[in-house]
């Protein structure tokens, strides 16, 4: 055995990966988190409360782990969190090399172990304001403030929190810059001794006095142009490989106007609010302030975080918006205070609960190889496909169920069925509608897709949709060249028990945002017995979940009206004779005035 495999060995012994395959409803989650403990920090005092994402959700456990700065007692902290073994790892090591807190270098050491996990990243840490402002001016997207005319603006390239900013910040002439120039340098000198220690550089303070004082070229001071007008904020939550922004908010400050600005004292002075837009107030602004968050996503190294970010954003009077600063944390879980999650307590479907899911999947999406079984489950049923449709005519009443649905309901447009197997839905729809919904009719579309293609074999020769496909859920939804953009009505029957939890929101989400009208499926309630029996005839692959306590706990999206909620009995398993009930659940949208997310379906750019 080489040295090099030998040393992997040592690694997986030291740093036990748990089995991702094994299904359960509850993980144990390890959230790192930067210790300020005799740090000197400036934030201390004023963070004190970490974030607490296991105080938004009972679905999984969490625990907290802080890490400190020091090199080598940071390793041991990591290596002993590594140690026990948790399922998922929340990475929130937020500091850069100039800051006095656990951040880059731990990140690129815990990175290195490959335990499953979100959250920051060392490669984004990495990377200055600077960098971000010359990426977007590559890209040609998001706006980004110039450098060339007066007023200038000064402020540190790394570090978060408006440090460093105050009121002398703005530079209306040369004299004012070569004063905010003078000042911002000699706040920096610490920070550009920590950088040298980091770095490995002996001479830490001739490394710090080598700045030119007053020179505006510096790589960790910004100096751009001043643009009049109001701070907002945007989150972008990852969805895969798309994103989706949520509901913009507005700084409420005690000082007004279009030249004022957040400064540090202002950022944390007690009469400062976070407000959310309405959209109908002003819906352009709104759209372009989304826009440009998610532009500012995609062209920064927060894609690889499987969370999204945060993007400060200032608009002029005129409405031109400009991309100021990238957050990467999207979510601050924090149960109280001033910077709530707002974005996702008002606007995102499932809330926190379905954003910790939303984090998680985003992994599991990127990792197939270790969290996937979805070949076995299409093989199973790739054997089961030609006797699928008399199983169900004498095991079930899932036909019956769904005729139910199809005879009290509209389903006239564009629909989506998901998982559709043999094409029980869409031959109900042609029995129960006639011609006027049989495909290439009118308006009317329906569209379907399945990991089987055994089962989509039979689906498409039955004729009753307009197009299959064979895929998963999650990917077919996040492929909106696939149903033209536009979708009007999204069926799930008797299929979403084979998803594990995180997979169950991540999809739920998208079901709220892609459909138009109404979103209709089965939550089927599958009881302990099923699951052991399937394990003991070798068949853990199918493994099948009971969603229906996170379907309840999921509520009502903003917008969107519950009109059925109907227990019954569905199925009989073949596998194990276990009787299954299924509550069938139809939501409609009551307000279109409320589609406040902008999704954008497209591949992140290298």
């Amino acid at each position: 055995m080489s040295s090099d495999l030998r040393e992997e060995e040592k690694q997986k012994k030291k740093h036990p990966v748990p089995n991702p395959q094994q299904q359960s409803t509850k993980m144990r989650i390890c959230v790192l988190q930067s210790s300020y403990e005799g740090s000197g920090c400036t934030l201390e005092g004023l963070d004190d409360v970490p974030s607490q994402p296991g105080a938004f959700t009972t679905q999984h456990t969490f625990e907290y782990r802080f890490i400190h700065p020091d090199k080598n007692k940071a390793k041991q902290e990591i290596d002993e969190a590594a140690a026990e073994g948790f399922d998922f790892y929340f990475n929130f090591l937020w500091g850069t090399l100039d800051d006095p807190v656990a951040g880059l270098q731990e990140s690129r050491y815990f990175e290195s172990l490959g335990l499953p996990s979100c959250g920051v990243r060392s490669w984004e840490r990495s990377q200055t304001k600077n960098d971000f402002y010359r990426n977007a001016r590559h890209h040609g997207r998001p706006l980004v403030p110039g450098n060339k005319t007066f007023p200038l603006f000064v402020k540190p390239a790394n570090g978060c929190a408006s440090q460093m900013i105050h009121d002398k910040s703005v530079c209306h002439d040369q004299m004012e810059l070569e004063s905010a120039l003078r000042c911002i340098n000699e706040a920096l000198h610490d920070n550009r001794v920590r950088r040298a220690q980091a770095l490995g550089i002996q001479d830490t303070e001739a490394y710090a006095n080598s700045y030119d004082p007053i020179g505006r070229d510096s790589d960790d001071i910004v100096v751009q142009e001043f643009i009049e007008g109001t701070d907002y904020t945007c989150s972008v939550i990852q969805l895969g490989s798309s994103c989706v922004a949520l509901t913009p908010f507005v700084y409420k400050m005690k000082v007004q106007g279009k030249d004022k600005f957040l400064t540090f004292d202002l950022k944390f002075d007690a009469s400062t609010q976070i407000e959310l837009l309405v959209k109908r107030d002003n819906p352009d602004l709104f759209e372009r302030l989304q826009q440009a968050a998610i532009e500012a996503f995609l062209i920064s190294g927060c894609n690889g975080s499987h969370m999204g970010c945060d993007v400060d954003l200032r608009a002029t009077p005129n409405g031109q918006v400009f991309a100021i600063e990238i957050n990467p944390q999207p979510a601050a879980f924090m149960p109280e205070g001033t910077f709530q999650d707002l974005p996702i307590i008002h606007s995102l479907p499932g809330r926190h609960p379905a954003v910790i899911n939303i984090f998680i999947a985003n992994h599991m999406i990127t990792h197939p190889d270790k969290w996937s079984v979805s070949l076995k489950v299409a093989a199973e049923y790739d054997n089961m496909a030609p006797k699928y449709d008399k199983g169900i005519e004498t095991l079930s009443t899932i036909a019956t169920g769904i005729r139910k649905l199809v005879d009290d309901f509209d389903f006239s447009g564009t629909v989506i069925d998901l998982a559709c197997g043999t094409g029980i839905f869409g031959r109900v729809l042609r029995e129960s509608k006639g011609a006027s919904q049989t495909p290439l009719r009118g308006s009317s579309r329906l569209l379907g897709c399945d990991i089987s293609a055994g089962m989509l074999e039979i689906c498409s020769q039955a004729g009753f949709y307009d197009d299959v496909h064979m895929d998963s859920m999650e990917t077919f939804l996040l492929s909106p060249d696939r149903y033209a953009n536009s979708v009007d009505h999204i069926v799930c029957f008797s299929a979403i028990h084979f998803l594990r939890p995180e997979l169950f929101s991540f999809i739920l989400v998208l079901c709220f945002i892609v459909a138009n009208k109404s979103i209709t499926l089965s939550v089927d309630e599958i009881p302990d017995e099923f699951n052991e029996v399937v394990t003991k005839k070798g068949l853990g692959h199918m493994h099948s979940t009971n969603h229906l306590s996170s379907m309840k706990a999921f509520g009502e999206p903003k917008g969107w009206h519950l009109v059925r909620s109907e227990r019954q009995f569905s199925w009989k398993s073949p596998h194990t004779g276990v009787e299954v009930y299924t509550t069938y659940f139809r939501f409609e949208r009551a307000d279109d005035r409320y589609r406040d997310l902008m999704f954008m379906p497209e591949n992140l750019p290298n």
